[in-house]
């Protein structure tokens, strides 16, 4: 038996947001306010899953010269540090976002994340009944699965696989998948890197999970679909990392011996809840998402 239930790889990002007037074509702009916030797709699922209580191992390279509040609010919370990467010498990983309310220009700089995990962490096995490769560089991911020859492999390469994922690295990572997970414009990336129609993509791995925001989501295993419904929430307080919350709330249910369908109505619920407020402040239990999944599943379930 395992000893250990998930491995999650993924950034942990300091977030900085300048607002400002205008978008200058050139030259320089004043900043009216600038906010720091926690994020990155690994981040945001801790700050989710730890409250919640889910095992897991958190798998990051960062810098200890800009994550050194990061670090100190993650350990605050109880998340176990032990497998960062911490880089003393370079900076990040940092998104430096510039906007005026309408419109935005994003700046990214991957810092330690840049470079392979796999040496830095001299790992000698992967012992999880879940390993989630997020985002990351694929080649580093193909390695890493070689540790990990009796864990189901979840495949959740996020925005990233726009430009990080080519065929011959999409192609294997696709098909060593139990589950994999994708939006919609990541699905259409998917297959046209594969040379195939979207449905296509349900053949290459076990479970095939494709979100669609408000929209809900949609499940597909062995030749058939079902689609699940979202929960509508008044004026969310930040729709960003909503995806990261739904990881969590889907690996609290997975934990539990739920069935596919089920973690993905609790990842639901639980991206839901998350997006009511800073996910750092985020204080649902189990008991609470729980008490909304017996009220809420029938009507999730399409």
């Amino acid at each position: 038996m395992q000893s250990n239930f998930l491995a999650f790889f993924g950034h942990v990002v300091m977030d900085v947001t300048m607002q400002v007037d205008f978008l200058p074509a050139r030259g320089s702009v004043g900043v009216n306010k600038m906010v720091e916030n926690f994020g990155g797709t690994a981040g945001n699922f801790a700050m989710v899953a730890q409250r919640l209580g889910v095992p897991f191992d958190l798998y990051s390279a960062i810098s200890s010269r800009t994550h050194s509040a990061y670090i100190s609010f993650l350990s605050g919370i109880g998340v176990d540090l032990s497998h960062l990467v911490v880089d003393r010498e370079d900076l990040g990983p940092i998104g430096y976002a510039v906007t005026t309310g309408k419109d935005q220009i994003y700046y990214f700089y991957q810092g330690p994340m840049e470079h392979p995990l796999y040496e830095k962490l001299n790992l000698r096995s992967l012992d999880y009944s879940f390993v989630h490769f997020g985002t990351g560089l694929p080649s580093d991911f193909i390695k890493l699965s070689k540790l990990a020859p009796n864990s189901r492999i979840v495949f959740d390469p996020g925005q990233e696989i726009s430009y990080r994922y080519r065929k011959e690295d999409l192609d294997p990572m696709l098909r060593m998948s139990y589950i994999a997970i994708l939006n919609e414009v990541e699905e259409e990336k998917a297959a046209s890197l594969m040379g195939i129609e979207t449905p296509g993509l349900q053949g290459l791995c076990t479970h095939l999970i494709v979100t669609r925001g408000s929209a809900g989501s949609s499940y597909y295993h062995g030749g058939e679909r079902r689609d699940f419904g979202a929960l509508k929430v008044e004026n969310p307080y930040d729709t960003i990392g909503a995806g990261d919350a739904f990881r969590a709330g889907m690996y609290l249910a997975l934990e539990q011996g739920m069935s596919m369908e089920d973690s993905i109505v609790m990842g639901t619920i639980v991206s839901s809840e998350a997006i009511k407020k800073p996910f750092k402040d985020y204080s649902g239990n189990r008991g609470d998402v729980m008490e909304i999944f017996e009220k809420e599943r029938d009507n999730i379930i399409l």
